[in-house]
């Protein structure tokens, strides 16, 4: 029996990220979100609800997962599988760990890192990419945090 090949963009989103792989990088991006959306989750919790900062992440979360799927939508668009390049648990950076009490300050520095080093991701992101819908993905996302940031800053 003859088996038909799988595309080249199939077995390039299993390979280690380098630099020109635009999948790879749009899954680095991906990858970040859902790195952010755990901690996040996490500070949500430790804020209480009558601060103005609780209101913020509960936006911030919202808008986090709104990302993560339209991240994982241009994925499956491009034929790319978005976990065969993602690292395993073992590999990922370790969520915060929120011991304790923590003030608000605390958690507008920790969430913010998060931010910055998306926003990093996202910059490497868009400069390999091609494909305009995934461009316009990014640039999205580029914008959302960009005023998740300024509302951080702001409190």
């Amino acid at each position: 029996m003859r088996m038909r090949r799988a595309p080249a963009r199939v077995g390039a989103s299993v390979s280690p990220r380098r630099r020109g792989d635009p999948a790879a990088a749009l899954n680095q991006v991906l990858s970040e979100v859902i790195d952010v959306v755990l901690d996040v989750k996490q500070a949500h919790r430790r804020v209480p609800q009558t601060h103005a900062l609780h209101a913020v992440l509960d936006q911030l979360f919202a808008d986090l997962r709104t990302w993560a799927r339209l991240l994982a939508d241009q994925d499956q668009a491009l034929g790319v599988s978005p976990l065969a390049s993602m690292p395993t648990a073992a590999g990922r950076t370790p969520p915060h760990p929120w011991h304790g009490a923590v003030s608000d300050e605390e958690v507008r520095r920790i969430v913010g890192e998060h931010l910055d080093r998306l926003g990093q991701h996202l910059a490497a992101a868009l400069a390999e990419q091609q494909d305009d819908k995934v461009r316009a993905a990014l640039a999205e996302v580029e914008r959302g945090l960009l005023v998740h940031r300024r509302a951080l800053s702001e409190l």
